[in-house]
């Protein structure tokens, strides 16, 4: 009979209803969205000073070149991986072989790059001091000022020795990129960026008081630019390559590589574009607030308020509510700091947690099923003091707190019917 059932499963499923959770192809673009939001984070530098940068340059060389106002470069490569996976040792080919493409690239261009730099969305390996601890090897090598003096058993000298053999290129050049070679592990999940460029944006002038929706836009709109940047465009008037007497590959050349540049002036136009957003925080945040922003899973809300009679309607808002006021969390970490993001976010919670009390109270009186009565009681309750105690509840609207009901619910701190086991489907 099972057999029979999964059979008929099998002859009505489609593909387009069927989630391949195999298929590696959106784990390959979030890497890509890594590295394009990391160049939208160095680019919002060339508008906060940081780093006297003055020019993002992409997918050229290296990842990308910063190049500051001495006319020096900073060569960055990205490297990602899933967290969930043992940190970055010196050994791996991936590492010694983005090393060695620094050591080569700064014999390519000699006297032209400050600094390199090797960034990675995980982290590092460093539990003692050996062959696989890059970060010591690397402090180390800073110290010593090369290998000179070393025993041939030194791991440090056994490290430069070996990035020598597979470039061709001599220790003491080898060593001489490396001094300069700076590593950064910042061990989150990769899709964790899109919140660090928003902010990195809040940093810019004007930008921390615009509206989360429009902030959350401009965010897009930059990672996009770096993703176009990072990409074979051409740069320039067309007539350009058709003037007579031009040289048409090289013309070619010069907007390829314009295309790969980011300056100022193309970060202030996209935040100048944006700037005339609404004068509040917008509710449907559902296309700016990503799964790894907001909670995704709202199950267990659900069934508890269709356990208690709830409208569906009102269940399936709940969710656009939830991820309004998540990200009122995520806005106010960015403007006053995580501490006093969480300080503000609990303080809310509790105000609604006290109400849908009440509010209950009252519903569970009428008999069951009293999901329904309770919602219109809390919907009025959080109305009112959302009026009256504005400056309690920072300003929060009363949408924002009918999320945090649903924060509440998802967690069992507010019920919408006598209690049951969650984990049962609701009728």
């Amino acid at each position: 009979m099972r057999e029979q059932q999964e059979y008929a499963a099998n002859i009505v499923s489609s593909p387009d209803l069927v989630l391949d959770k195999a298929d590696p192809g959106d784990d390959v673009a979030a890497r890509f969205d890594y590295q394009h939001a990391y160049a939208a984070i160095n680019a919002i530098r060339l508008i906060t000073g940081e780093g006297n940068c003055i020019e993002v340059i992409c997918e050229n060389h290296e990842d990308y070149l910063l190049k500051n106002s001495t006319e020096k470069f900073i060569g960055t490569q990205i490297k990602t991986r899933k967290i969930t996976l043992p940190p970055f040792k010196a050994g791996e080919m991936q590492v010694t072989n983005a090393l060695g493409k620094f050591c080569l690239l700064d014999q390519k261009f000699p006297d032209c790059f400050e600094s390199f730099d090797f960034t990675t969305n995980h982290s590092f390996w460093e539990n003692e001091q050996s062959l696989n601890n890059l970060p010591w090897l690397l402090s180390s090598l800073r110290q010593r000022g090369g290998i000179k003096g070393l025993r041939e058993n030194s791991p440090l000298r056994q490290y430069v020795e070996g990035i020598a053999s597979n470039t061709g290129l001599s220790p003491q050049n080898v060593s001489a990129t490396l001094i300069r070679t700076t590593v950064r592990g910042h061990a989150a999940e990769v899709s964790h960026i899109g919140s660090n460029v928003q902010e990195a944006l809040c940093e810019c002038p004007g930008v921390k008081e615009l509206p989360y929706a429009t902030v959350a836009t401009i965010a897009k709109a930059l990672v996009q630019l770096a993703r176009e940047a990072s990409a074979k465009t051409l740069r320039g008037p067309i007539t350009e390559l058709f003037t007579p007497g031009t040289d048409l590959k090289q013309a070619i050349d010069d907007q390829l590589l314009a295309g790969k540049r980011i300056c100022r002036a193309d970060v202030l136009a996209i935040i100048d574009r944006f700037k005339s957003g609404k004068p509040y925080e917008d509710i449907n945040v559902s296309t700016l607030v990503t799964p790894s922003d907001a909670p995704s899973d709202l199950m267990i809300a659900f069934r508890k308020l269709a356990k208690g009679g709830v409208e569906a309607g009102r269940v399936i808002n709940i969710e656009d509510r939830v991820r309004s006021f998540e990200a009122l969390f995520l806005e106010w970490s960015r403007k006053y700091g995580v501490d006093e993001a969480k300080k503000r976010y609990s303080n809310v919670l509790a105000v609604v947690q006290f109400e849908a009390a009440e509010a209950h109270a009252g519903a569970e009186k009428g008999g069951e099923p009293y999901g329904s009565a309770m919602f219109g009681a809390l919907a009025e309750r959080l109305m009112a003091r959302a009026r009256d105690d504005r400056d309690q509840l920072h300003g929060c609207r009363p949408e924002h707190l009918i999320g945090a009901a649903g924060v509440l619910t998802q967690h069992c701190k507010t019920w919408w019917s006598p209690h049951f086991n969650v984990s049962e489907d609701a009728p």
